[in-house]
């Protein structure tokens, strides 16, 4: 029965007891009120309580709510009456005549439950809705593409990641360590073992149908992934003949990233690790200070230093000086740090668990090279929600660790829901490319044709737009590119060549250029506080260009404008007591920044990275959004008695974790030999 049916009703009495009506009493209605009056009988009124979401072995608390008229009289004796409608299994109540009562249920699936109340001779009844063990985000624990090439070759060996479900309490050392080699080893008994990937709690490597089925039936598995391939992706064809548009060396004045520079800002002292094929040691990064502060390899044997030539490119536009060109090519940060992350392979790609395992050594090595930003300029097909992804768990943790993510959109455009993993996760920063057209002007500029936008998840991605077509940065002579392309070679007036490349992957270095920028004057900003400037303060293209996108949200907040990044302040700075906040902003400034947006406010986070802050998490304050969500009384709840699955995360007040002060040293991701991985043990598809 809803509210307002009560509501209504007690109106009516209200209305009744104090003589109103329409009209003032005439003299025989008054006579009237001097006899007996007629009694009538009205229905009780009944109110269920609210619909319920509940997890075994838990109950259901029931709240009902039962009025009645006392009539007729006699007997005027209101009775109620629990009862179950429909349901999978049978229910049992506590007591089915009292109005709060206790449900618990044998199966698990959706019931109706009904409160009848009768008061003798008319009966009303109100049905509630309970469900048990809300179904998954997938009805199994293994990945639907697993079970596609399972079905598709039983005794084909295939790349798996294995996830742990969280520890329980006590912990004892590192919790998520153990969860990974007890991962490698279920792998070793039903396949074959890669690493483990203690950052999710997990392991990688490899099983057939057979050993696939049986992890998955290991209570202390979470779920079974498939090990997708990543990579760039090529850019689509032009639905039209693209015009033969100059290359774009100007890009960095596109986004004003060149009035940073001339207050002396550029990127020196922050650290971007470019996850990617390898960066070569060319001039521009090398000259006249080497730039390139470490290098790992997380793919196959590594022959050269970058045998695709793509990462080196992306470290280009990211920090490039123009030794070589004399000035003529240089990047957004030309005086940024660059770590390389290698973890795509000779054939340009590699593995989700190698990017993982990547993501995990900057973790372990972000303070000794002072690494404040991730350049991820690849993906995977987003071929689960970001909730069950373990990329996405795995920047998230990076993301709470102070670390800027940067992800590429993909290159799927102009279809929407067509971003890439980790490019769907709502919390990193995701860029979308357009095209300069070559020129400084920016009413010409286009939204990129192939730039992807979307994602299945509902996620407004991606979160803004760079210059990504046809842009000048370093060439690998030899390289896989470069024996590709040979006409992608840019000769620069003092002779020395660069290449030009086109993709939301040369848009996000643009961006992680940019972050790096803005950390270097205000090295405080958390990755919150970095995205909401970088998204909150783009700059308006493309009014002369006629074009229309195929979406308001396909280009996100729009085109970056890196100056003004500089310039704003996010919602949660403190304020200033002058004419310049105490992070520091650039000189002459002195009146109030604007303040932007909050970022990545009320989100919810990936289910890996729930499970793998559980240790961290555990024993700080509960505090929930809905202290009454699905009928459970969350309140009384407490980390001995929370069941920590997908309801409770859903519930969680995430935003009121103070994620600098958690208990970080209960996890560890630097208690592993990194060179003794075999990545290259089998080939990839």
């Amino acid at each position: 029965m809803t509210r307002r049916r009560l509501l209504g009703i007690g109106c009516a009495l209200v209305a009744l007891a104090l003589g109103l009506g329409p009209a003032a009493p005439s003299a025989q209605a008054q006579l009237h009120r001097l006899l007996p009056l007629p009694v009538f009988n009205l229905p009780p009124v009944v109110n269920a309580g609210l619909d319920q979401v509940i997890t075994l072995p838990s109950g259901a608390n029931l709240t009902g709510v039962a009025i009645d008229d006392g009539q007729p009289n006699p007997p005027g004796v209101l009775t109620t009456t629990w009862s179950a409608v429909s349901g999978p299994g049978t229910v049992s109540f506590s007591n089915a005549r009292a109005l709060n009562s206790a449900a618990t249920f044998s199966a698990s699936g959706a019931y109706v439950l009904r409160l009848t109340a009768s008061d003798g001779a008319l009966a009303v009844s109100d049905d509630v809705a309970v469900t048990v063990n809300p179904a998954p985000l997938v009805e199994n624990k293994i990945d639907p593409a697993l079970l596609a090439l399972m079905a598709a070759d039983p005794q084909r060996l295939l790349p798996v990641i294995v996830e742990m479900l969280q520890p329980l309490p006590p912990f004892i050392g590192a919790p998520n360590v153990d969860r990974a080699l007890e991962a490698l080893d279920l792998l070793r008994f039903n396949g074959a073992a890669v690493a483990p990937l203690s950052l999710i709690d997990s392991a990688a490597g490899f099983a057939d149908a057979v050993g696939i089925a049986a992890l998955s039936l290991v209570p202390t598995v979470a779920f079974v992934h498939y090990d997708a391939t990543v990579g760039p992706r090529p850019s689509a064809d032009p639905p039209v003949a693209a015009p033969p548009d100059q290359v774009s060396g100007i890009y960095p004045r596109v986004v004003r990233a060149n009035r940073v520079l001339s207050q002396g800002i550029s990127g020196n002292g922050v650290t971007v690790a470019v996850l990617d094929s390898g960066v070569a040691a060319d001039a521009d990064l090398v000259q006249p200070n080497n730039r390139i502060l470490a290098s790992v390899n997380f793919a196959d044997e590594r022959l050269t230093s970058d045998p695709g030539g793509h990462g080196t490119h992306i470290a280009g536009i990211v920090a490039g000086n123009g030794s070589r060109s004399g000035g003529e090519f240089v990047g957004i940060a030309p005086q940024a740090g660059i770590v390389d992350v290698r973890v795509l392979g000779n054939t340009g790609s590699g593995r989700i668990s190698s990017v993982v395992r990547g993501i995990e050594w900057v973790l372990a090595h972000r303070t000794a090279y002072n690494i404040r930003v991730i350049n991820l300029s690849f993906g995977a097909p987003a071929n689960l929600p970001y909730r069950a992804d373990p990329m996405s768990a795995a920047v998230e943790i990076a993301w709470r660790r102070g670390l800027v993510v940067v992800a590429a959109s993909g290159n799927g455009g102009p279809q929407r829901d067509t971003v890439v993993t980790p490019g769907i996760d709502p919390y990193v920063i995701t860029v979308g490319a357009t095209d300069d057209r070559g020129t400084i002007g920016r009413g010409d500029d286009l939204f990129a044709w192939f730039s992807a936008w979307g994602s299945a998840d509902s996620n407004a991605k991606p979160d803004l737009v760079a210059p990504g077509r046809r842009i000048v940065s370093l060439r690998v002579p030899g390289s896989a590119l470069d024996t590709l392309f040979p006409e992608r070679v840019v000769v620069a007036q003092n002779g020395a060549t660069y290449f030009r490349l086109t993709g939301t992957s040369m848009a996000t270095a643009v961006v992680s250029g940019a972050a790096a920028l803005l950390l270097q004057r205000r090295p405080t900003l958390t990755p919150d506080q970095v995205k909401a400037l970088i998204v909150g303060t783009t700059q308006q293209y493309g009014g002369n260009s006629g074009q229309v996108l195929p979406d308001p949200i396909a280009d996100g907040s729009g085109l970056l404008d890196a100056y003004a990044a500089t310039l704003a302040a996010p919602c949660d700075a403190a304020p200033s007591s002058g004419g310049l906040l105490s992070g520091g902003f650039l000189g002459g400034i002195l009146s109030q920044p604007t303040r932007v947006a909050c970022g990545n406010r009320g989100l919810r986070p990936a289910d890996g990275f729930a499970r793998a802050q559980y240790p961290v998490l555990f024993g700080s304050p509960l505090q929930w959004q809905d202290p009454l969500a699905g009928g459970i009384p969350w309140f009384l709840l407490t980390w001995d008695t929370l069941v920590w699955n997908s309801v409770a995360w859903d519930n969680f007040a995430w935003d009121s974790v103070a994620w600098d002060s958690v208990a970080w040293d209960s996890v560890a991701w630097d208690s592993v030999a990194w060179d003794s991985v075999a990545w290259d043990l089998f080939t990839l598809d």
